[in-house]
């Protein structure tokens, strides 16, 4: 489509590709069902297989690519039906696993062997659109692959969906007009999360086991603790960028990393291990540093000194969030690990650079996506706001810090010329000495700390509490690399407590409203690393999981 589209013709472009993408789900469904079942016995129990399990058994032949294959596409099927996460299935898929099937299992050169990989929307597969939720960029397939995704071809995986994101990508809600609502598979009456919301979505129902995102504010990690699921976001660069498209290009200051997701630790690192080990990913994008995995640092036994916080003195948590942070941390010291108290210095200030950095352009680029398009539904006074003249937003901004300061700063346009852009730049520079500073004079090898500010709210309320990102839009601010792990689940004593969270920011009001109700839902916890330390975060990770799970076993046995 045209870029500049009337209204009309998005809408009608809309509808088209909508019954076009049905007619394709029907003619998969048809070609998978045996007898009228999609779930078949032979696919239930390939599916209840541990990531690790299910890719010795491909590599060892005791499985073939094509079943497993047939396996996650009926039950993304099923999951899509009723949460609506997949976007498109990759019709190549089939014929890339019967290519695999000649080649034969080859553990040596493909790690990767027969594996089934989900793929975010905004990532370029060949023939298919890049959407972004947008209708403009319908009927306007790729050339070719992303970098990414040729690299796990090449490594012997198989991309066979793709999902769902927000539109434009700023949202940690999962909605766009063109695809619509992807909704939370432990509560279909609360969000997935954003933007990698269908990544998350669907890998915490079952649908997949492994899956590529991409983290501008947090876009893996908020989907990963909403879901229940694993996601590492690394150092910008550490992983290709082309055949990206990202929400805003050309900003600066907050640094955007593409990364994975999956059901475990295991196959997370898995999946960035294999396409750091020699891979072609490097060969594919000259841009990246030739840094190889280090099998030292992550192999590494010695005890860990671990850094923690449950709050970063700006954004409260909700009490079964801070639990996580408890919970993990003791299961961590308990095995030995050295746990000391941190917390990043001045929060607040690192709160307005990310303000400054994300209104440098006053919105313009986003009010350009949105031109012609049907806006989502909660977006809409965002955007508005976003399009006002600069002295609205100075009246609003002076309105709305009554009732809510951390709000207000979204507000701020004192990067509206280019030498405050560069000045917020080195303030920036500064900031990620200081946290330096204080992290290396207490020798710390990563940071446990909250994964959220809350469990997953009704889909209403991130376009309410857009603050809330600063929990995991700081490391991307600092550009540190960071993962979340699943630890445990709201309980009722969680809302009791609940009672108790501050209100005296309007932000804080509504996530204490956004949490009620949330008992059953997941809560992670967020690991953090120095810049290019991705191998730590893993090893950290994988500890988490371990303590995690042996602690849980001793509590049962005694």
């Amino acid at each position: 489509m045209s870029f500049s589209a009337s209204k009309e013709k998005l809408q009608e472009a809309t509808q088209k590709k909508q019954s076009e993408v049905k007619a394709g789900l029907n003619r998969l469904e048809g070609a998978l069902s045996e007898g009228g079942e999609l779930l078949t016995d032979e696919r239930l129990a390939i599916l209840a297989l541990s990531p690790e399990v299910l890719l010795q058994q491909l590599k060892a032949g005791q499985l073939t690519p094509s079943a497993v294959l047939r396996a996650f596409q009926a039950k993304a099927i099923v999951v899509t039906y009723r949460i609506n996460c997949v976007t498109e299935f990759i019709p190549q898929a089939e014929t890339w696993a019967s290519a695999l099937e000649v080649k034969g299992p080859n553990s040596g050169s493909l790690p990767l062997y027969g594996l089934p990989v989900s793929i975010k929307d905004n990532f370029q597969v060949q023939g298919l659109d890049t959407t972004h939720g947008l209708a403009k960029y319908l009927y306007q397939s790729a050339s070719c692959h992303a970098t990414l995704v040729q690299s796990l071809l090449a490594l012997g995986a198989i991309p066979f969906c793709k999902t769902n994101i927000p539109q434009t990508l700023l949202s940690y809600r999962c909605s766009n007009p063109v695809w619509g609502e992807t909704v939370n598979p432990f509560n279909t009456q609360r969000t997935c999360g954003g933007s990698s919301g269908g990544e998350a979505a669907l890998i915490g129902a079952g649908g997949s086991i492994l899956g590529l995102g991409s983290d501008t504010g947090g876009s893996i990690r908020i989907p990963a603790h909403f879901c229940g699921v694993v996601g590492i976001k690394p150092t910008s660069g550490r992983l290709s960028s082309k055949g990206l498209r990202k929400g805003v290009r050309g900003i600066v200051g907050i640094e955007s990393a593409p990364g994975f997701l999956g059901k475990d630790v295991s196959i997370v690192v898995a999946g960035l291990r294999a396409m750091l080990e020699g891979g072609p990913m490097i060969d594919l994008d000259p841009e990246l540093p030739p840094l190889s995995w280090r099998h030292h640092i992550f192999n590494d036994i010695r005890p860990l000194t671990i850094g923690w916080y449950e709050d970063d003195n700006l954004f409260p948590v909700t009490p079964g969030c801070r639990r996580a942070v408890y919970e993990a941390r003791q299961a961590l010291a308990a095995a030995g690990h050295n746990i000391v108290p941190f917390t990043p210095p001045a929060v607040d200030h690192a709160w307005k650079l990310i303000t400054s950095c994300f209104s440098a352009d006053q919105g313009r680029n986003v009010i350009s996506m949105w031109e012609n398009e049907e806006t989502e539904s909660t977006m809409e006074d965002n955007l508005r706001l976003l399009a006002a003249p600069r002295f609205v937003k100075a009246v609003k901004k002076h309105m709305i810090h009554r009732k809510s300061p951390l709000l207000a700063e979204l507000l701020s346009s004192g990067t509206a010329r280019s030498h405050q852009l560069w000045r917020a730049l080195g303030d920036r520079q500064d900031y990620i000495n200081d946290v330096l500073n204080s992290w290396k004079s207490q020798r710390l090898d990563v940071v446990l700390c909250p994964a959220f500010s809350m469990p997953a709210p009704p889909p209403s309320y991130p376009a309410k509490i857009m603050a809330a990102f600063i929990t995991t839009c700081l490391y991307n601010l600092l550009d540190f690399p960071a993962g979340v792990v699943p630890v445990t689940r709201e309980t009722e004593e969680d809302q009791v407590k609940l009672q108790h969270y501050p209100t005296n920011d309007l932000m804080f009001q509504l996530v204490k409203e956004a949490a009620t109700g949330a008992v059953g839902m997941p809560i992670g916890v967020q690991i953090v690393g120095l810049p290019w330390q991705e191998e730590m975060v893993c090893r950290a990770m994988m500890e988490v999981e371990r303590t995690l799970k042996d602690a849980k076993e001793d509590k049962e046995e005694n």
